[in-house]
């Protein structure tokens, strides 16, 4: 017996039904910068993976159908300080106002910190907090 694997209109997959303990790859084609997304996928051994700025999920196939989907959120912050002066020399010349540095990966990384290959952010546990990417070994 087949089940569906139910995808919005980002996921995409190869086929829509699978045999129960068949390999199921998943991709979600739109990631965006400045985005913050949670993935909800209802299979057990779930494996993401960020790709050429799109995720790839691979997992079993269960006895049941899976639902793939996702929210989003804008994570941009609007920073009156970050408006460039009327001398051109704001902080799209490389600093901010304050005089350090206009880009957060030119601080360097503290004691146990790490930034994720996919999104850039910024870490310290074994998962990205912002894209769920495992921390490299």
């Amino acid at each position: 017996m087949k089940y569906k694997l139910i995808l919005n209109n980002c996921f995409h997959s190869e086929r829509t039904e699978y045999e129960p303990g068949e390999p199921v790859k998943a991709v979600f084609q739109w990631l965006a910068t400045d985005t913050s997304y949670q993935f909800f996928i209802d299979a057990d051994d779930v494996r993401q993976e960020c790709v050429n700025d799109s995720m790839v999920f691979r997992f079993t196939m269960p006895n049941h159908d899976v639902e793939m989907s996702f929210t989003s959120r804008n994570t941009m912050v609007y920073d009156p300080r970050a408006l460039p002066d009327m001398m051109g020399m704001g902080p799209f010349h490389g600093m901010k106002r304050d005089g350090e540095p206009a880009h957060e990966d030119e601080i360097p990384l503290s004691e146990g910190e790490w930034v994720c290959g996919c999104c850039r952010s910024r870490n310290r546990g074994k998962f990205c907090s912002e894209c769920g990417n495992q921390r490299p070994s």
